[in-house]
């Protein structure tokens, strides 16, 4: 073997005499889907003249040296089979703009035009395409792998500020989301939209992001609520808060339950959002027992045979989530007007004057999850019992009891409690 004086050229004699040339980058590289290749000329014929060779390689270790430096545009997939630059092909992203393979605006337009997208459900789908735009717009040309943490904490810091914490929150899982499954859309291993398993550029990183704390429903908030809609004739909604805070379930995966869901002493279920299995004995439970009840006599009185088990005012079925939402919505707004805000057992820091109260407004369909989570863990319910009710796995429960529950003082009341029992028992220094 012997080496012509160019970078990473290769080249050999043959038994014969002729020679054969190739394009040799760096073993480590080679994770990043470069290869080693024979050079060939453009008539797809080997290579053996020693100053083509050197022709050849020179343009192909350009591309490799380009990307080594980080610059846009180029990879291993310009580089075909047979060792030749090719041209680069270019995406259509919204506004007219371009982007070449590998960049994330080419890699968000890949995902969103494959049929793994239209599996999802259609509100899925609206959150992927409302947060991945926000993430083409700000990284567009950049080649996932040049995506810093540095910047992806910048732009997320920003947003938060710009839009809420929340937002921020969910910008960040989705894009995460994304990065984590758009390898599955790619049939060619080599293809540099491919985020292997374990590299997903926003996976496991601090990004400082201030956190979104939690409002659980008082009770007090809850009962008034309750009352509020058994008032104005509306008890499925004070049926749904009350299920709700208690068990804790989506409205996805109870809302279409049929009107007998509740004739067995066991709720039987699949969490549409995680494909979980979930089973709750719900009737141990007098305050859902005396709801369910009620419910029954309504039904059996009602000129309407519902199919489900929830309905609206008339006895109908709801027409999906959001007519529930805007209905509980409605609802919440009215009790706002009589109860501006609620006092809590917890830091909300949102009311002037009175850090403990939680305005009324901030109380949402989505925090009713976090409400029977905290409601539990203030009850001194273990962690691995907690999850018997959310349906997560054992080795999920921790984060979960981290992003769901609130730091109430009746927590710090159990621990006094515990500390004072122990004095009281001649605790020694």
């Amino acid at each position: 073997m012997s080496k012509i004086g160019v970078p990473y050229l290769q080249s050999f004699t043959n038994d014969d005499g002729t020679r054969r040339h190739y394009f040799a980058p760096r073993q480590a590289d080679r994770r990043h889907g470069w290869a080693t290749v024979r050079l060939h000329d453009r008539f797809e014929r080997p290579i053996r003249d020693d100053l083509e060779a050197a022709q050849a390689c020179a343009a192909v270790a350009d591309i490799y040296r380009r990307w080594r430096n980080g610059e846009d545009g180029y990879g291993p997939w310009r580089i075909d089979k047979l060792g030749r630059v090719v041209e680069a092909p270019a995406r259509k992203k919204q506004k007219g703009k371009l982007y070449p393979p590998g960049t994330i605006g080419a890699m968000v337009a890949d995902f969103r035009a494959h049929p793994m997208f239209g599996e999802l459900s259609a509100k899925t789908q609206k959150e992927y395409t409302t947060y991945l735009g926000l993430l083409v717009e700000q990284f567009g040309e950049t080649q996932w792998r040049r995506l810093s943490p540095g910047a992806a904490r910048t732009w997320l810091m920003q947003r938060a500020i710009a839009g809420g914490k929340s937002g921020a929150h969910a910008l960040y899982r989705t894009a995460r989301a994304f990065f984590n499954q758009v390898r599955l859309i790619y049939e060619d291993v080599d293809h540099p939209g491919i985020v292997p398993k374990h590299e997903n550029p926003l996976a496991s990183l601090n990004l400082s992001l201030p956190s979104s704390n939690p409002l659980p429903w008082p009770r007090e908030a809850v009962r008034a609520f309750i009352e509020l809609a058994d008032g104005q004739g509306q008890p499925s909604l004070g049926d749904a808060m009350v299920f709700m805070s208690w068990l804790g379930v989506r409205r996805q995966d109870w809302l279409d339950w049929p009107a007998d869901f509740f004739d067995r002493p066991l709720l039987a279920f699949q969490q549409s959002k995680t494909g979980v299995p979930n089973v709750i004995p719900w009737d141990q439970v007098p305050e859902l027992v005396a709801r369910v009840a009620a419910a029954r006599a309504r039904q059996a009185a009602s000129a309407v045979r519902a199919a489900r088990f929830f309905t609206d005012r008339a006895g109908v079925p709801w027409r999906g989530a959001s007519h529930f939402r805007d209905a509980f919505n409605d609802l919440r707004e009215q009790l706002a007007a009589t109860h501006p805000s609620f006092p809590t057992r917890y830091y909300v820091g949102l009311v002037a004057g009175d850090p403990l109260a939680v305005p009324t407004e901030k109380l949402t369909i989505r925090t009713l999850r976090h409400t029977c989570v905290t409601f539990n863990f203030d009850a001194g319910v273990p962690a691995e019992l907690i999850r018997g009710i959310t349906g997560h796995s054992a080795d999920e429960i921790e984060d979960i009891l981290k992003h769901y529950r609130a730091r109430t003082a009746d927590q710090a009341a159990a621990a006094l409690q515990l500390r004072l029992d122990h004095e009281a028992k001649g605790a020694k220094a």
